[in-house]
């Protein structure tokens, strides 16, 4: 049978959540699991040789050193053979209605299939919030209140809860960046671009876990600065295009840097993002104003 899905995996040091996750991927004959080990440690990497052994059906790939999680994924889908690639993070999983979401899209010829998620807790398994948004974006597509999906196809960025062609993302060489946070916002918002055919299915399929220790939790000013590079860039791509959308994510930071006292920061943030971005000098000015900032004054 030929290969219809590719769920790759990227992972780095948790391999009892991986069996988590592993565990719940469906056991199909159209489909081939990737993990790609992005250099665990030594000691996790010997837990990961009984998990290979307790999964015999599931690929692994094991990269030497640690790059990040953008570039687990590239080398997965370098190595994928489905029609249709789908991504998951190691301290997540699937829910059960995978396996029939798998069944009722594995002959359609959709670019990109959004499906709904929830979240909980990775330990204590409460409710959370992690994928409010994409549930919010997925309502406002089929209530009519975003009828072209702009919020589904440029302003949810992470990877998860949706299934891409292969075709398409490989016709377009979309890659994820190769950089230590928000990797996966650019691979979104240009599969979201080059998605003629987009569907919705409101089966909760994907469970995104909150997790202390996650790469998506830890802050520092490096990731801040990178957060700009990135959300820069989409602002120029979004505004070239006139897609009518932009990403508010690193302007909240800004607001938040602000409000901590963190003005040299602040500046260097604002410099990147003016390199970035189209226009929107205008934007960070008012904010600044209505903060009653005099840093402005320092660029």
């Amino acid at each position: 049978m030929s290969t219809v899905f590719s769920i790759i995996i990227p992972h780095h040091n948790i391999p009892g959540l991986l069996r988590r996750c592993l565990d719940s991927v469906p056991r199909r004959d159209d489909t081939e699991v990737l993990v790609v080990d992005d250099g665990s440690d030594a000691a996790c990497q010997r837990e990961l040789e009984h998990v290979a052994a307790d999964y015999p059906w599931v690929r692994f790939i094991m990269c030497k050193e640690c790059k990040g999680g953008g570039v687990a994924r590239n080398v997965g889908i370098e190595q994928a053979k489905g029609r249709y690639l789908v991504f998951a993070d190691a301290d997540d999983f699937f829910n059960v209605c995978m396996n029939d979401v798998m069944n009722d899209y594995r002959n359609s010829s959709y670019d990109t299939i959004y499906l709904k998620a929830n979240s909980v807790d990775s330990v204590t398994y409460e409710t959370a919030g992690r994928a409010d948004h994409l549930n919010r974006y997925i309502e406002a597509f089929l209530s009519g209140k975003d009828p072209e999906g702009k919020a589904l196809r440029y302003l949810f960025g992470e990877p998860w809860a949706r299934i891409v062609s292969s075709r398409l993302v490989n016709d377009n060489q979309i890659r994820f960046d190769e950089i230590k946070v928000h990797n996966d916002t650019t691979f979104a918002y240009l599969t979201g671009y080059y998605s003629k055919n987009i569907h919705i299915d409101t089966r909760e399929a994907y469970c995104v876990t909150v997790r202390s220790k996650s790469v998506s939790q830890q802050v520092s000013h490096e990731r801040a600065y990178i957060r700009m590079r990135v959300f820069g860039k989409a602002e120029s791509f979004l505004a070239e295009r006139g897609i009518g959308v932009r990403p508010v994510e690193h302007y909240h930071q800004l607001l938040s840097l602000l409000a901590h006292g963190e003005f040299r920061v602040f500046v260097k943030c604002v410099r990147i993002l003016r390199g970035e971005s189209c226009g929107y000098y205008s934007i960070l000015t008012g904010m600044c104003q209505a903060l009653k900032a005099t840093v402005i004054n320092k660029l």
